[in-house]
């Protein structure tokens, strides 16, 4: 008897991995170049602030939010700060200023910080207007000296809770 052999040809199909590799980068670079960000919308419950300018500090019901204005110099270092239209010097006198804005009476910051406790109100807004070249350090002193302190208790005391950034 003659043996025969039979030879089985086995062919492995395989996928053509290249092309589908370029095809999903084309893919994602047209998606990415195409991709359009939508743009903020404004705040469309405008107050109008009063007729006459004033240079001492706004009152609520005047304008809401206040703005607080952060300058820099060329290398991003604060060069001046404005609550309303009433210039500060630091951010300690920002806390005074916002401290004062919250509780419109002449009690003085110091009180505050020895115990007093101001009326907070979750109404209120606060509105950075920061110079694009700004280090971020003042920014985040500025949200800090804003939004509350510590009493000598080391309690937290919250002054204005909704604070954001004047879009660009």
């Amino acid at each position: 008897m003659n043996k025969r052999r039979v030879v089985v040809e086995t062919s492995e199909s395989s996928l053509q991995m290249t092309s589908m590799i370029d095809v999903v980068f084309l893919l994602l670079a047209f998606f990415v170049i195409t991709y359009k960000t939508p743009e903020v919308e404004g705040d469309f419950s405008i107050r109008m602030p009063a007729s006459a300018q004033s240079t001492s500090l706004p009152s609520l019901d005047e304008l809401s939010p206040v703005t607080v204005k952060l300058a820099a110099d060329s290398t991003g270092e604060l060069n001046g700060i404005w609550f309303g239209e009433t210039s500060l010097q630091d951010m300690h006198a920002l806390r005074a200023a916002v401290y004062h804005y919250v509780n419109q009476n002449d009690a003085s910051f110091a009180d505050a910080i020895n115990g007093a406790t101001p009326e907070f109100r979750d109404d209120l807004e606060i509105e950075l207007d920061c110079d694009p070249n700004l280090r971020y350090k003042y920014a985040m002193d500025a949200i800090t000296s804003v939004s509350g302190y510590l009493n000598q208790n080391d309690q937290i005391v919250k002054m204005v809770e909704k604070v954001k950034f004047a879009p660009k």
